[in-house]
C-alpha cells in the first residue's frame, strides 16, 4: 500500500469515530433536556455516561485536529504509558 494513502485513511476513520461520539453526546443531551433519561438510568449512572460521552467527543476532536499531546494529557492510561517509556 502506498504510504501517502495511509494517513488519509486514518484521518477518515478518526472523523467517523468523532461523528459517532458527537451523535452519542447529542443523544445524551436530548435525553437530559427532555427528562427521558429517568426512564432508563439512575441519576449517577446517567451523569457518568454523559460525562464519558463528552470526554470521548473531545478526545476524538483532538485526534482529528492532530493534537495528540492534549489527548495523552487527558487520558490517564495513555499518560501513564508515555511516562513508562
Amino acid at each position: 500500500m502506498d504510504s501517502r494513502l495511509q494517513p488519509r485513511g486514518i484521518e477518515d476513520v478518526a472523523r467517523r469515530w468523532q461523528a459517532l461520539a458527537e451523535r452519542r453526546r447529542a443523544h445524551f443531551d436530548e435525553l437530559h433536556s427532555s427528562g427521558r433519561w429517568r426512564k432508563y438510568y439512575r441519576e449517577s449512572n446517567f451523569m457518568r455516561q454523559m460525562q464519558e460521552a463528552t470526554r470521548l467527543t473531545e478526545a476524538w476532536s483532538q485526534v482529528v485536529l492532530g493534537n495528540h499531546g492534549a489527548l495523552a494529557k487527558g487520558n490517564g492510561a495513555a499518560a501513564r504509558r508515555a511516562d513508562r517509556s
